[in-house]
């Protein structure tokens, strides 16, 4: 299975989604997965291993996004939003997939 992200245009704006790519019977079949928003790079896989250690920092209400910086940096998470407003953690059942996710 190979998921990547797609690029839909829906009423001028750009909004991307998780697909499936897989081969069945000889052919190409493309599966929606998931929703990432308008930016691709805001949900990330991660081991769910990385973050436990941060997990209760993460969920502290007065995180400053210094700390949350720091922590992103040490699980190894890039990102481009700024300031960060809020922060998912998403246990996808039918990927068998944790994703961090942030707006």
């Amino acid at each position: 299975m190979t998921v990547i992200p797609h690029k839909v245009k829906r009423q001028g704006k750009e909004y991307y989604e998780l697909i499936d790519v897989k081969r069945v019977k000889g052919k190409t079949v493309q599966k929606y997965v998931g929703y990432l928003g308008k930016n691709p790079n805001s949900k990330k896989e991660i081991e769910l291993g990385d973050l436990l250690l941060y997990i209760t920092r993460l969920l502290d209400k007065n995180i400053s996004q210094e700390d949350i910086d720091s922590i992103l940096k040490k699980i190894g998470i890039d990102y481009d939003a700024w300031p960060i407003t809020k922060i998912i953690i998403e246990n996808d059942l039918k990927m068998n997939k944790v994703f961090l996710k942030l707006k």
